[in-house]
């Protein structure tokens, strides 16, 4: 009896070990788990150099950046033509929404460098935010994975996706949807 405690103590102590081994090898590294954690964070760059850092999951958009606004997030190209065509579009419902919509356009698969993207936002007078670097094309997969151009995703002021626009935005349907969320 005396012999048989520190036997099976040494028993289980040996086993313990081997499963502990076992666990650690099968728990991901920490660089895994930062990558998980941030793999719905996108942090976009402006033309002008402007940080918009957004997390977008399960049809939810939040950012501090984008002030509790409806946001309208727009995957376009300048050499499309339809995308050119909405270009005014936004314009004028960012003048007449100041205080509650904004427009963020996401350049995506378009290889213009950043002087003939800023010349090209003068030519049509774009008054909001475009955005230019890596994180475009990680978005535009998060997004049903972009495919075609324009295409264009409406948020409500809390982050909720309300509408899906394939091809250019009608101006009087979208000032509508604002209309009625702003309320």
């Amino acid at each position: 009896m005396k012999y048989f405690i520190p036997l099976i103590a040494a028993i289980f102590l040996f086993t313990a070990c081997d499963d502990a081994q076992t666990v650690v090898k099968e728990t991901p590294s920490f660089s895994e788990l930062k990558d998980k954690k941030n793999e719905h964070i996108y942090n976009l760059v402006t033309t002008e150099g402007k940080k918009i850092t957004l997390e977008y999951a399960h049809d939810i958009l939040t950012s501090k950046d984008l002030n509790g606004k409806i946001v309208l997030i727009n995957f376009f190209a300048t050499w499309c033509p339809p995308c050119k065509k909405e270009i005014p579009v936004f314009n004028q419902l960012v003048k007449k929404y100041p205080d509650d919509f904004v427009v963020l356009s996401i350049l995506f698969q378009d290889t213009i460098n950043i002087s003939d993207l800023k010349k090209f936002m003068q030519d049509y007078e774009m008054s909001f935010d475009v955005t230019v670097g890596g994180d475009n094309a990680r978005l535009a997969k998060a997004f049903n994975n972009v495919q075609k151009i324009p295409e264009s995703y409406l948020f409500t002021n809390d982050g909720v996706l309300i509408e899906k626009f394939l091809g250019a935005v009608d101006e009087e349907a979208l000032d509508y949807l604002i209309e009625k969320l702003k309320k």
